[in-house]
């Protein structure tokens, strides 16, 4: 009996169609929510074919040739004002030649002044008096920083009354006069400095005073145009005199000579004597070093002092060339002395060392002879030399040369000559003279003071006796100038010449090709 139900196989039908939509269903939201791992990278592709080549680019420039003749380095150190010839063999002139120098070896190569290009002349110059009997001698210059000279010594022509006074120059670097001044009271031996200021700063000796019986040392200070500042003297009862003075590092002055007023065996011996001032010319402490004369100060690089002269040797000996290092305060580190004669002039070498010139005697030689002693930084003797035999020669002044060798400046009186004349000697820096020069008129003419110019030539300052004269002069000699190589070629050689106060050519190399 059918009544409005549901049959069995229907049922069953929908319940089919429930189960297999909902596992539909089931499966839908299942996928959703699952994600699978990514996979692996593929791998890299195949590389592209290399492009075509670039053009190629314009040929380099042909490298140097060789040169048909080479010299290599030749030392000339020792040839200035000399003529050097290379010989090549090459047959021809129609050549390229190239020459370079050297100043020392570890320098770079160069041509400075090839063709003898650094030339300018030199002159001479007289000062002072020319109508009296008076004497105007000079002791000391320095090259001032304008170039100029400034010369100091001592005159009778031109102080007050005829008496001996300071006499101080200022000339241009021609040597023409720009001022100068006398400084009354002071003895006809002085030395000079040009100070930090631009002014000058002078030792000498004052004049023995009225009804007395001494001297002292004296230092004044001028400013830039001679105006004196201040002066000051140092001394005792008896006998001193100041011979060399030099500006410290401290802005004061030290200055040594002699005294008889202080040291040993005084007052019928002379000791060796050594003042520290201020920069004001206060002293700050004094010292002796032994019987002897000290002609020549200088302050060395650790700041002490180096004071050259002479000391009694003893006995019949006579009188050795003396050196005294301190410190400094003047302390006393050692003293040396170096055979018979006397030092008048010091200069620390470049090596620490020192450079003393001087005069000495030799066993068959007539009279003084000029003398240079090279030391080590302890007064150990390295070498020395002696120029100009057989004539009677002394070295009053001696300068490091830019080089690394010497300058001495002095006066020679030749073999069989009736009159000396001043007298300059180059030597190298081992003291073997590589030139020698003189220069005077007719009657007595000498050197006191040298000093390397900054054009590389060399200023001489000293006096001379003019012809038919009773009188001297101060005398300012200004050497040549020679910088430079010059070169001749020939078909079989070069003729080299330095110059005779070339400093930069002491190595040569000469390259030639020849030209087909």
């Amino acid at each position: 009996m059918e009544k409005g139900g549901i049959t069995t196989g229907k049922f069953i039908a929908g319940i089919v169609i429930a189960i297999l939509v909902s596992s539909a269903a089931s499966v839908g939201i299942s996928t959703q929510l699952i994600k699978g791992s990514q996979g692996p990278t593929g791998a890299t592709g195949a590389t592209g074919a290399t492009g075509a080549t670039g053009a190629q680019g314009p040929p380099g420039p042909q490298g140097p040739y060789l040169p048909d003749y080479d010299s290599g380095w030749v030392d000339i150190t020792d040839k200035a004002g000399q003529s050097i010839t290379l010989t090549h063999n090459l047959g021809s002139t129609n050549v390229i030649v190239d020459v370079t120098g050297l100043m020392t070896q570890a320098d770079a190569p160069h041509q400075f002044y090839l063709g003898l290009t650094g030339y300018t002349s030199g002159f001479e110059k007289t000062y002072g008096n020319t109508t009296t009997t008076a004497y105007d001698t000079i002791n000391s210059m320095v090259q001032t920083t304008d170039g100029g000279y400034a010369i100091a010594g001592g005159s009778n022509s031109f102080v007050a009354g005829g008496t001996s006074g300071i006499y101080l120059i200022k000339t241009d670097s021609a040597g023409t006069m720009e001022w100068n001044k006398t400084f009354a009271g002071g003895s006809n031996q002085a030395s000079l400095v040009q100070t930090t200021d631009g002014g000058y700063a002078i030792a000498g000796t004052t004049g023995i005073l009225s009804g007395g019986f001494n001297t002292d040392f004296l230092l004044l200070k001028t400013d830039a145009s001679g105006n004196m500042q201040w002066n000051k003297t140092y001394g005792g009862t008896y006998f001193d005199s100041g011979y060399s003075v030099v500006q410290t590092t401290d802005g004061g002055y030290a200055l040594t000579g002699y005294t008889n007023s202080f040291g040993v065996d005084v007052p019928t011996q002379s000791n060796v004597y050594l003042v520290k001032t201020d920069a004001s010319g206060n002293m700050k402490w004094n010292k002796t070093y032994g019987t002897g004369i000290g002609h020549s100060v200088i302050q060395t690089t650790d700041g002490g002092y180096v004071i050259a002269g002479g000391t009694p040797l003893g006995g019949a000996s006579g009188e050795g060339v003396y050196l005294v290092r301190t410190d400094a305060a003047g302390n006393m580190q050692w003293s040396k002395t170096y055979g018979g004669g006397t030092g008048y002039s010091v200069v620390q070498a470049t090596d620490g060392g020192f450079a003393v010139a001087g005069l000495t005697w030799l066993l068959g030689h007539f009279g003084d002879i000029a003398y240079l002693v090279k030391t080590d930084a302890a007064g150990t003797m390295e070498w020395n030399k002696t120029y100009g035999g057989p004539s009677i020669t002394r070295g009053h002044s001696v300068v490091q040369t830019a080089e690394g060798g010497y300058a001495i400046a002095g006066y020679i009186y030749p073999f069989g000559a009736s009159n000396y004349d001043v007298y300059l000697v180059k030597a190298d820096s081992a003291g073997n003279m590589q030139w020698d020069k003189t220069y005077g008129g007719t009657l007595g003419d000498a050197g006191y003071s040298v000093v390397q110019t900054t054009d590389g030539a060399y200023a001489i300052a000293g006096y001379t006796i003019p012809f038919g004269g009773n009188y001297a002069q101060v005398y300012l000699v200004k050497t040549t100038v020679e910088h430079g190589l010059a070169w001749i070629s020939t078909a079989n050689s070069i003729v080299l010449y330095r110059g005779e106060t070339d400093i930069l050519w002491n190595y040569v190399r000469v390259r030639i090709w020849k030209i087909d």
